[in-house]
Order: structure tokens, then sequence, then C-alpha cells
């Protein structure tokens, strides 16, 4: 209601502060604010211990919902989880949320009795993950199946601390800045099957990223801005790892050995990066069984006699455009015939 505000003070605000609603409370008394309607004064004052109670380091009973949630946000320290946590928390399925938390670690025993099976870090920033022989996620040895960073928690330098999650399955991390894929990824339980990346920002990679975890099944970094990927960067054998998703990252070629000794390998994704072209034998595996999916539609293929060879690849797998030469710009593999991938010396 502007006109109640016409020819007052211009600071009012809802900061949350007492002083401010004593302010606003102050203005009551001044005949200017005589006519205003009570209601906007209301609302202003709610408005301001809203916003002080939003900031408040609080936790949500999973009772008061119809899904197994206990969430809790704005902690600021690490003695906010013995003063807000109610424990124990022995739900089947719990999904534990920490979210908007800024702190300097996590404390030792944080989710001990809390029975999740999903914990999820959701903008949670840490000085550092644990301090020197404390262990933050004892207790969750034998429940937590799902391991969920996101919205710019802070990923941590070493993953040994996770070592002792023996029913954990999968990693997930999204959204997050400076991802070192380390070899410290061996540290991860061999319980673990599934590791998925997304929108993010890869730091930097070591060649033997997770080549210890055996067990993996899924691998998966998408759109995020890998530039490098070695087949050693995966176990050697894979024996039972059966999907790759590269999608939408910054990659200008593959291993020539990329799906060797990878015997359940049966699908793989590298559409939208910027690969121009790639060996005989980079899938020459998965060519054996037609119900095997290759995807590379969205990179800038370079359409010449060294490509030939992917022309027998099944149609499924042609989807792709070519980028050049020029006079084959835009066309899909599939039509195209071996004649007409040619090159510069007349091969």
């Amino acid at each position: 209601h502007s006109s109640c505000l016409k020819g007052t003070d211009s600071r009012i605000k809802v900061s949350g502060g007492a002083q401010d609603c004593a302010y606003l409370l102050a203005l009551t008394n001044t005949p200017k604010m005589h006519h205003c309607p009570l209601a906007v004064l209301v609302f202003a004052v709610a408005a301001a211990q809203g916003v002080a109670h939003a900031s408040r380091p609080s936790c949500t009973d999973p009772s008061e919902s119809d899904f197994e949630y206990y969430r809790c946000f704005n902690f600021s320290s690490p003695d906010d989880f013995s003063t807000h946590l109610v424990r124990p928390q022995l739900h089947q399925d719990l999904t534990f949320i920490l979210k908007d938390s800024s702190l300097s670690h996590l404390p030792e025993g944080a989710f001990a009795q809390i029975n999740a099976s999903v914990l999820e870090l959701n903008n949670v920033r840490l000085d550092t993950v644990a301090l020197p022989g404390e262990n933050p996620f004892a207790g969750l040895e034998s429940s937590l199946r799902k391991l969920i960073l996101s919205h710019g928690t802070t990923i941590p330098t070493s993953w040994a601390q996770f070592s002792s999650l023996g029913q954990l399955k999968t990693l997930r991390i999204s959204e997050a800045r400076n991802v070192v894929l380390s070899r410290s990824f061996n540290e991860l339980p061999q319980s673990v099957k599934v590791i998925n990346i997304a929108f993010s920002d890869i730091a930097s990679v070591d060649e033997d990223w997770v080549s210890s975890l055996v067990n993996l099944e899924v691998v998966g970094i998408r759109h995020c801005n890998l530039q490098v990927f070695y087949r050693s960067m995966l176990p050697r054998p894979a024996p039972k790892l059966w999907r790759i998703d590269l999608y939408k990252n910054n990659l200008t070629s593959l291993p020539i050995d990329f799906s060797a000794d990878m015997p359940l390998l049966r699908s793989v994704t590298v559409e939208h990066n910027h690969i121009a072209t790639f060996h005989p034998d980079t899938f020459a595996p998965l060519t054996l069984n037609e119900a095997n999916r290759v995807r590379f539609i969205g990179n800038p293929l370079h359409c010449d006699c060294k490509l030939a060879f992917a022309l027998q690849y099944p149609p499924s797998w042609l989807n792709a455009h070519c980028e050049s030469p020029q006079a084959l710009k835009d066309q899909p593999l599939k039509d195209l015939t071996v004649e007409q991938l040619t090159c510069a010396d007349g091969a």
C-alpha cells in the first residue's frame, strides 16, 4: 500500500533484526502512519520474523510427512548436529538431507543412530569434510546405499572416510565445482556399482581414477567439461560394467581400446562432444551384438575414408551427421556410401 508510506522514513526493511521490528512499531505512533492499514505493519513484522526464522538451524520430523525424509537446514556449526538432530531415527528407507549449511567440518558420528539409506548434502560448504582421525559417517555402515553431493556441496579430496560403508551402491555428484577425479575414488567400498557426475566442473583427472572398483556397473559423466578419457580410468577388466555415459562434455577423442575388456558393455553415450573421428577398434567389441547401442550424435564428424568402417555399424548407431568436408556437411552417416567417404590423397 504505497500511500501508507508516503512521507515516512524510507528505511523500512524486513531483515529480521529486533531493531527493525521496534522501528516499525515506533512508526505507528507517528501522525503520518495513523491512516495506514494495520495489516501492512502486521505483514512487515511477520515477514521480518519469517526471514529470521528461516536462517536458523532446524530439522523436520519425518513423522510429519508421508515420506521418510529427515531434513535439516542452515547448520553453521558441528555442534548443530547434537543440538538439533532427534535420535534415534530408525525408519526404514530413510532419506537424510542436510541443506543450505556452512560449517568447518562434519563432526565425529554426525549421522550416528540415523538409519539413512540415502544421504544427501545439498549446498553444504565445508572447510574440511572431517577432522583427522574422525569419522562423521560412523553408524551408516549397514544402512547407507546412496550418497548424493549436490548444489555446490564441498567435494572430498579423499574418499577413504567412506571405505567402511559396505552397503553403498551409488555415488552421485551434481552441480559441483572443482571436482578432482582422483585415484582416491578407489578408496570407496567395493560395493559401489554406480557413479554419476553431472552439471559439474571437472578440475583434473587421474589416469587410474576408479580402476580398482571392479564391481562398477554404470559410470556417467554428463553435462560436464571433461576433456580427456583414458581406458585406464576404469577397471581392466571391467567384468560388470554395462553402461558408460559421457553425454555433453568437451572430449575431442576416444582411446582406441575404449571398450576393451568390458564383456557386459552394451550402452555407450558420447553425444554432444567435440569428437571428429575415432578408430575402428574404439567400439569394435560392441558391434558383435546388434542389441548394443552406441550414441554419438552431436559430434563434429569429419566424414572421410578413415570413417568408412562406421558404415558397417548397426543402422541405429548412424543417426549422427557430418560436419565436414563441406560437400557432406549435415548429411547423416546412414545415408552415405563408401564411395562418398574419400580422403584428400584420393584414398
